[in-house]
């Protein structure tokens, strides 16, 4: 596998000498240009994406945020992290994508509050995106948070079925809980995400509950609901269904656990499983 990890560093620091007028033209050759195919997909790609700061009135924040992720050598853990993460899914016999490209962005602090501070994209098979707004939390979370995200890409690249359009409650669920699970695996629940450390017992249950009685619901737009719960994501407002915020990622992760105890498999074997098989099999909605 041929792992690259942007320079963003460099890149933003570039970013910082460029005239604020110029930025917009600079941030899209510079730091897209890379991506386009995921430009070429569904993502509403712009500065701001995933929580990322906007170009202009945030200097001082970019500088401070650099040294931060300066002081632990992020650039170079990123690439442990997808090595490791790799080697993992190889001795498993799962195959792996052949080519990864990774970007550490700056994140807005306020906007990623609800997730201390960091938040990834991996869905498409090659292209990892990482979003930090550096804290005593996001920092710990990194490495986990790549390993995450590199699931997806291996789960994604293994799948044969559309996503937008065949992705169901059940498979959503399986997705993120086994991400998160594999995450857990390599950096141990410590370092989870608060979508699933820190949901409560009551909310936990109530997402149970909700959830366990659409798990053949279809197509993005109303699988989403349950996923993320009731919250205005950045590119929509979903309608609201009674699903704590993040309530499916918890269920995943815990539905995938009571699986994996169950049937006593590897959370690399079970990437290559039907999520709709796994979810039942987790008896974890009986």
């Amino acid at each position: 596998m041929e792992i690259t990890i942007q320079n963003t560093q460099s890149l933003y620091e570039k970013l910082l000498a460029t005239p604020e007028e110029k930025r917009g033209e600079f941030y899209e050759k510079e730091f897209l240009q890379p991506y386009h195919e995921l430009k070429e997909k569904y993502l509403p790609f712009n500065p701001e994406w995933l929580g990322a700061l906007p170009l202009t009135g945030h200097d001082k924040e970019m500088e401070e945020a650099l040294d931060k992720l300066q002081a632990i050598d992020a650039w170079k853990l990123a690439k442990e992290t997808i090595q490791n993460a790799g080697n993992r899914f190889k001795t498993a016999g799962v195959p792996i994508p052949e080519k990864v490209l990774l970007g550490i962005f700056l994140g807005d602090s306020t906007t990623l509050a609800s997730t201390q501070g960091i938040m990834g994209f991996g869905g498409i098979p090659g292209y990892i995106q990482i979003v930090i707004a550096p804290n005593e939390n996001s920092l710990s979370m990194l490495q986990s948070a790549i390993a995450h995200d590199f699931h997806h890409n291996v789960l994604f690249k293994n799948i044969d079925w559309n996503f937008m359009n065949d992705i169901t409650v059940a498979k959503y669920l399986a997705v993120e809980g086994l991400a998160e699970s594999f995450a857990e695996s390599m950096y141990g629940f410590e370092f989870v995400g608060p979508w699933v450390k820190e949901i409560t017992t009551e909310d936990l249950e109530k997402s149970r509950a909700i959830i366990g009685e659409v798990l053949s619901v279809k197509g993005f737009s109303e699988v989403q609901k349950y996923i993320f719960g009731d919250q205005v994501l950045d590119y929509e407002v979903i309608e609201l269904t009674g699903t704590p915020r993040f309530g499916g990622y918890a269920v995943g992760y815990h539905a995938v656990q009571a699986f994996l105890k169950k049937t006593g498999m590897s959370v690399e074997e079970a990437t290559l499983l039907d999520g709709e098989e796994i979810m039942e099999k987790s008896v974890f909605f009986k």
